[in-house]
């Protein structure tokens, strides 16, 4: 008899302190959905590459919320005992089994645990997004990225889409457009037979950037720039006004001297001697030249070409779009893998592997990183993936120590983001994830 007292005073205990709070720890969940959308980004962004490639059209989504959830329910009670005297033999309605004084059933202790990640997948194939992402890119995003760090003969490469170069005396314009195998850009007309590759080094010597100033304009101001003013100015009334920003094209003594030494003493020769128009000092506007006054400018039709001058010589850069930027790499991931025999015209006396190399080396490339624009290879056993993806025709891979590459991710996902706003992401289907 005390022993079943003793068993149930026990279980009675022990069901009273069994409260307890299971705590879902928010740290590790935050890193590992951080984790898994980076990784979803960046996979993303290759398999598009990889469309590019093979000449299938792209495609962009976007994750919109990520709402991962834990669920425990633990039940804890009295098994089923016997208390009193012992059943009467016989007894058609004891609840035992003879010789048992205690039952555990499945209501006695129990667990459960439900864990989910809810996401919303949302298109961004909307007309607001590709209107920003099919328009040519424009000196302001050009300074963005510049100032961010990114080589400026990088940038050159993915949004410079083509040159023009209007020659004095009533000549025909030339150009050069980079399209391998096809064409590398080699313009049989120009004098000093240069490439496309050739002009990129010539923007880097000379010391090409943006610079920009900040207009104030009264809000309700006509569009003849009148009542414009340099930002700084406070000669006009207090009435509201409205910030505009004003970039162009100059030259930068300081990025000369610094492109100099990237590149060293022997190409920095053969860029300026045999590149070069004119004299160094000719290629204007310069940055920071006092005299600019872009107020002067405001309201005027402005082109959608970078334009400048070296001496005589008018200077036109087309830009490429976003998608422009997505089929360039792509074209070039696809001549890298194929290794096609090359088809464009290219300078005699040249050697044509400078020319005609898959892919592009960066000649300014800093210590610390490979020197090739994009690196994109087919998954080997044992190799290490920055961030690998699959097609219809095998595996691709971008390698771990393809560091341009990794630049031109986080380029690309930024340029994406540019060009999408939160109001173009309408459609949104719910995907759920059990686990």
């Amino acid at each position: 008899m005390w022993t079943r007292v003793w068993f149930a005073g026990a279980c009675l205990a022990g069901s009273l302190l069994s409260a307890c709070a299971v705590i879902d720890p928010v740290d590790s969940r935050y890193d590992t959905v951080s984790r898994s959308l980076a990784k979803a980004r960046n996979e993303s962004i290759l398999l598009n590459l990889v469309r590019a490639s093979q000449d299938y059209p792209l495609s962009f989504v976007t994750v919109g919320n990520v709402t991962p959830t834990l669920t425990n329910t633990t039940n804890l009670g009295l098994p089923s005992f016997l208390l009193g005297p012992g059943a009467v033999s016989g007894n058609a309605n004891s609840l035992f089994t003879p010789g048992r004084d205690v039952i555990f059933g499945n209501n006695v202790a129990s667990n459960t645990t439900a864990v989910s990640t809810n996401f919303s997948v949302s298109t961004q194939e909307t007309t607001s997004f590709y209107q920003g992402f099919l328009k040519p890119i424009d000196l302001q995003i050009l300074d963005y990225f510049i100032r961010q760090g990114y080589s400026r003969e990088l940038l050159f490469w993915l949004f410079a889409d083509s040159v023009e170069i209007s020659l004095p005396g009533g000549h025909s314009a030339i150009g050069t457009r980079y399209n391998p195998p096809n064409d590398y850009g080699c313009e049989p007309q120009d004098p000093r037979k240069r490439c496309f590759s050739d002009f990129i080094l010539v923007a880097v010597a000379a010391g090409l950037t943006v610079e920009q100033q900040t207009l104030q304009k009264p809000i309700g101001g006509g569009g003849d720039g009148g009542g414009v003013q340099k930002s700084g100015d406070t000669s006009s009334s207090g009435s509201k006004t409205e910030t505009i920003v004003v970039p162009r094209f100059c030259f930068s003594d300081v990025l000369q001297r610094q492109a100099r030494i990237a590149m060293g003493e022997l190409l920095w020769d053969k860029v300026t001697k045999q590149f070069f128009d004119k004299p160094i000092a000719l290629f204007t506007p310069k940055c920071g030249d006092p005299s600019w006054n872009p107020a002067n400018d405001y309201g005027k039709w402005q082109p959608d070409t970078f334009n400048f001058y070296v001496g005589p010589l008018k200077f036109k850069i087309v830009p490429r779009s976003a998608y422009g930027v997505f089929e360039f790499l792509g074209n070039l991931i696809k001549m890298q893998l194929e290794h096609p025999q090359p088809v464009g015209w290219i300078p005699p006396g040249r050697p044509a592997e400078e020319i005609t190399e898959q892919p592009p080396t960066l000649k300014t490339a800093p210590m610390n990183s490979d020197n090739q624009l994009i690196v994109v290879t087919t998954k080997t056993a044992g190799g290490f993936c920055f961030v690998h993806t699959w097609f219809f025709n095998g595996d691709y891979c971008v390698p771990e120590n393809a560091t341009n590459t990794k630049r031109i991710f986080s380029l690309l996902a930024q340029l994406i983001a540019i060009t999408t706003n939160a109001t173009d992401l309408s459609i949104t289907p719910l995907v759920r994830i059990v686990q």
